[in-house]
């Protein structure tokens, strides 16, 4: 490495570093104590609300996400069931002759899978 010489250029650039460093500095400073000139960080009450043992809270009640296969209309569609509500996510037409009779039987009935993955990839088998 060459050696380092403090010359005008250098200075110049250093200062410059140090001077913009400083103003971000303060700005962070001002932003910090905008509020009143006071700090961010305020005292809060230590006051709890107690609710009575017996109080009974309602369950949220959703529902675990499905995926589900299903041949419908000469298609073999990949809905997600979520809350109730059905989404379609995938759709790809299949002949229903090249498959077993059993196998078309339980696609138009719908296979349910817990993740993605297991849909995705009987969807796959059919496809391809």
């Amino acid at each position: 490495m060459e050696n380092f010489k403090l010359n005008r250029r250098n200075i110049t650039t250093i200062a410059s570093y140090l001077f913009l460093t400083a103003i971000f500095f303060i700005f962070g400073l001002l932003i910090g104590f905008h509020n009143g000139d006071d700090p961010i960080i305020k005292e809060t009450s230590n006051t709890v609300t107690t609710v009575p043992d017996n109080t009974v809270f309602p369950i949220p009640t959703v529902l675990p996400s499905n995926y589900r296969v299903i041949l419908e209309d000469g298609e073999l569609r990949l809905y997600i069931d979520e809350n109730g509500i059905s989404r379609l996510i995938s759709r790809e037409e299949i002949s229903e002759d090249l498959y077993p009779v059993s196998d078309i039987a339980s696609l138009k009935k719908g296979i349910v899978f817990e993740t993605a993955d297991g849909a995705i990839s009987l969807m796959e088998n059919f496809i391809s």
